[in-house]
Order: structure tokens, then C-alpha cells, then sequence
């Protein structure tokens, strides 16, 4: 099983303390929030030393592209952006949203994600690029698109793309995760791990919510083993982020399968 830390808790400044990490947890971070000059000097330099590598992922525009809206002009400028440079560091692949808030009547909100979302699969395959779709939206929120089954439909019309479950989504919409895994099984290409209590997205640490992590990983090993698992914390102490790590790997696994 292998292990992955998301940028979203080392914002800013903060970035330095990625520094620490050693090079077999991967790093996945957020494109839209730096230009590519940010990320050469911030991030590439954490890419490897003399005897190691690490691989990075990328978390596709999510704040100002939305593919829900019909008024964003934008996203796939965004998204030639995103993947030229997923091309260039040779990225594993990019997380892309279905949608963020919405509005409008549902059916017809889903056409246009489903054609948008057929542009910018294309585009990725144009530059060589994995497509991960997440499952996205708060059902108190108001914000859920596409259900357990719509989700898991995505799949069969763009088999060309692969999915990555977030948690915290799913726990927060009442998805039975472990049956989630199940279903996707091969599909799976990575994980959001984050724990929440089930009534908000707050992106805590493994074990501060109510998922039921032992039922989680059981499932990841029956049928999606070699499926990334990468943090995606709010916050953690930066001090203590490869300890924490240590604890997961040595409870739930450190190799793939």
C-alpha cells in the first residue's frame, strides 16, 4: 500500500516542512494556487535526492473552475494549464471535480458536466495524462450532483478515466465506503483519506471522526491494494505528519500488494 501526502495542510510558507517527508510518500498538490515558476522552486526541489525519487500528483482547478456552471468560460484554459505542466513533471495523474456548488434543475446541470467532462478527458489524452474523477458535493450542503450509483455510472461512460474516492465526501453523504471500494475495485486508482463525524467536511487526521477505518482498509486490501493513499488534511503538526504516517503504515500496511 502505498502512502501519499496532500499540499492542502502546508499552505504558504508552511511548504518548507514538506522538506522532511521522506521520499516514499509521494506528494499531491493543489496546481491553481501557484504559478509554474512557484512550483519549480517550491516543490520540484523535494522531487528526489542521489539515491531516491518521489512522484507528484495533481489536484485539478477547483476553486475557479467550476464544471457545473455554464457561465465559466474558463475551465479549460485552466485545464491546458494544468495538464501541460502534469505533462512536464510526468505527474501519476489529475484529480478532476465534477462540480462544485450548482444551480439550476439537476438533469439538465448533469449534461453539461458530462459534456464538459468529455472535453477535458480528451484534452488530458492529448497530453498524456491519467484522469482521476473524484466524488465531490455535500449533500447538507446542498451541493451533491451525482449520487453513490451516478458516480459510480461515470465510469462506464468514460472508461478512459479511473476514480479517486474521497472519505470525507462519502462518509459526509452516508456511502457505505468499504462497498464503495468494492464496486470501484480495479477502477480505483487513489484515495482522499481524511475523518470527519459525518456532518461536515472539516479534513481531519485519521481516527478525530467517525469513519470506520479498520472496515475501510480491510476493503482497500480485498480489492483495491494498490490504490494511492494520500492524506488530505486540513491541518497536522508538521512535526509530528511522518510519525502519524508511520503509525498508518505500520497498522494498515506499507507495501502494495
Amino acid at each position: 500500500m502505498q502512502w501519499a501526502v496532500s499540499d492542502l495542510a502546508f499552505a504558504g510558507f508552511n511548504k518548507k516542512y514538506l522538506s522532511g517527508l521522506p521520499l516514499t510518500y509521494n506528494i499531491e498538490f493543489f496546481y491553481e494556487f501557484g504559478t509554474d515558476h512557484y512550483w519549480d522552486t517550491v516543490l520540484l526541489p523535494l522531487a528526489q535526492n542521489n539515491k531516491e525519487k518521489r512522484t507528484f500528483s495533481i489536484h485539478g482547478p477547483c476553486v475557479a473552475v467550476n464544471l457545473a456552471d455554464s457561465g465559466d468560460e474558463y475551465y479549460l484554459k485552466a485545464y491546458v494549464q494544468t495538464f501541460t505542466y502534469a505533462q512536464k513533471i510526468k505527474a501519476e495523474f489529475v484529480v478532476v471535480h465534477t462540480n462544485e456548488g450548482y444551480h439550476g434543475e439537476a438533469a439538465a446541470v448533469k449534461k453539461l458536466v458530462y459534456q464538459r467532462l468529455t472535453e477535458v478527458i480528451s484534452l488530458a489524452q492529448s497530453y498524456g495524462v491519467q484522469v482521476v474523477i473524484e466524488n465531490v458535493g455535500l449533500r447538507p450542503c446542498g451541493s451533491l450532483l451525482f449520487d453513490f450509483e451516478e458516480y459510480l455510472a461515470l465510469f462506464e461512460s468514460y472508461p478512459q478515466a479511473l476514480a479517486l474516492l474521497d472519505t470525507g465526501h462519502a462518509h459526509v453523504n452516508g456511502w457505505n465506503i468499504p462497498e464503495t471500494v468494492k464496486r470501484l475495485q480495479k477502477k480505483l486508482l487513489a484515495v482522499h483519506v481524511h475523518d470527519n463525524d459525518g456532518s461536515g467536511d472539516s479534513h481531519q487526521p485519521v481516527g478525530l471522526g467517525t469513519i470506520e477505518w479498520d472496515h475501510y482498509f480491510a476493503s482497500i486490501r480485498d480489492y483495491a491494494p494498490n490504490a494511492l493513499q494520500i492524506l488530505e488534511y486540513a491541518y497536522i503538526e508538521p512535526g509530528v505528519l511522518t510519525e502519524h504516517l508511520q503509525k498508518l503504515e505500520s497498522r494498515y500496511g506499507a507495501l502494495r500488494f
